[in-house]
């Protein structure tokens, strides 16, 4: 629920509907727009497979029984949530949309030119039955040429806004969105996975020199790109935690349970000289045999695996010529981040300094917040209080506007 405790704070509700865990934060926003976690409810997910549904039922009640255990953590009444999407399905271009100034207007660029520009952007032609799911502005042009962030007021003939979209499959953004919307809860917006981790981890500086933000999933790896304060790059790879998974269940011919356990527990991408000898036994259970093995060969496998996801995200980058733009760091968010040496393996493959990410600038419990894989949930948070504090913008000019027309009415003299 966006519910006001005092006529300065109101509670702030993110969900992440992930491949393997449904995740709801649940904040308290101050009058300054500071952040404060209260609490996070999680619950096992079901019938999701690469960040998408694929069995309603079973995804609808994994949704209801993480939004149970956020309101029993925080007491909070949930009727309105932002949530965080991302699928294979997902797509993003750059667009720019022009616009011309009025002589009448001596050429300004006035509040009526900026709102003629985004009702451009958010009607650029889509492909068959995709919906815009961001339209992110990255910044203005002047006369073809000279770049502006804020053109308000400005003189010039010819104005362009640059775009960057991301767009989904209308049909497949719906069934998340109804996933978690019922009677009793309303979904106020949505946004991008990758979009939100880079709003929770990225200094202002990264943002404007240029960073990328990688948020390794279980079922996907999505990743955003920024540049001077905006996102110019998104792209969604369906590979993530889960392949890793599967290959040491094959590779070690272990049950997939197992397999899952001991990539968590003591999984690894580097081995270190005095582990080379190392052997690992899984115990004797119920269909199992158990089984021996050196600790090499199940990190020789996560190392193969890993190695190909981030010669994926070079190769991507690479083809749409952004590595010059990005002056800063590759920031890895997601449960994928907490395998060990996974920096470290990033570093000798991508030209750019890797770390990773924890949420910035949040206040409250901070063991929750330090946990890469509640990135997405806790920028989708920080999300949600940019359109919060944007829509109470709006509504405040609206009244003000209000007030002034009724000064005007009351003075009037009818005849």
């Amino acid at each position: 629920m966006i519910m006001r405790r005092t006529p300065a704070e109101e509670i702030l509700i993110a969900t992440d509907l992930g491949t393997q865990t449904m995740t709801v934060a649940v904040a308290e926003m101050a009058e300054d727009g500071a952040l404060t976690l209260l609490g996070v409810g999680e619950s096992a997910s079901a019938g999701m497979r690469k960040a998408e549904v694929t069995d309603f039922g079973y995804a609808q009640s994994a949704a209801r029984m993480a939004l149970a255990e956020a309101e029993r953590r925080t007491q909070a009444e949930i009727t309105e949530v932002y949530l965080s999407l991302s699928g294979t399905h997902l797509s993003s271009r750059n667009e720019t949309v022009r616009g011309v100034t009025l002589a009448e207007d001596e050429h300004r660029v006035t509040e009526s030119t900026l709102e003629e520009l985004h009702a451009l952007g958010a009607n650029l032609p889509l492909g068959r039955d995709h919906a815009i799911l961001h339209e992110l502005l990255r910044g203005y042009s002047l006369d073809r040429g000279v770049g502006s962030t804020q053109p308000l007021g400005v003189h010039t003939e010819v104005i362009e806004a640059h775009y960057h979209l991301v767009t989904g499959k209308r049909t497949r953004l719906q069934t998340a969105v109804q996933c978690v919307a019922d009677q009793r809860i309303r979904v106020k917006g949505c946004t991008f996975s990758a979009y939100a981790s880079g709003l929770a981890v990225l200094t202002d500086e990264a943002k404007k020199r240029g960073a990328v933000v990688v948020d390794l999933g279980a079922g996907v790896t999505d990743v955003s790109v920024w540049r001077d304060d905006a996102v110019v790059h998104s792209a969604v790879h369906g590979v993530g935690g889960d392949h890793l998974s599967q290959d040491l269940s094959i590779g070690l011919e272990i049950p997939y349970a197992r397999a899952e356990k001991l990539k968590k527990e003591i999984g690894s991408v580097v081995l270190e000289p005095m582990e080379k000898d190392e052997k690992i036994t899984l115990p004797r259970e119920i269909s199992f045999d158990g089984r021996s093995f050196f600790k090499e060969a199940m990190v020789q496998i996560l190392q193969a695996r890993m190695a190909e996801i981030w010669q994926m995200i070079r190769d991507d980058l690479e083809e749409q010529n952004l590595w010059s733009a990005v002056e800063t760091e590759v920031v890895v968010t997601g449960g994928g981040a907490r395998l060990r040496g996974l920096g470290r393996l990033a570093s000798e493959i991508l030209p750019r300094p890797v770390r990773i990410g924890r949420a910035r600038d949040f206040l409250g419990e901070q063991s929750d917040l330090e946990r890469p894989e509640f990135s997405t949930v806790l920028g989708t948070l920080r999300y949600a209080a940019e359109c919060e504090r944007r829509e109470a913008s709006q509504v405040k000019g609206w009244r003000k506007i209000q007030k002034s027309l009724g000064r005007v009415v009351a003075g009037m003299r009818f005849l």
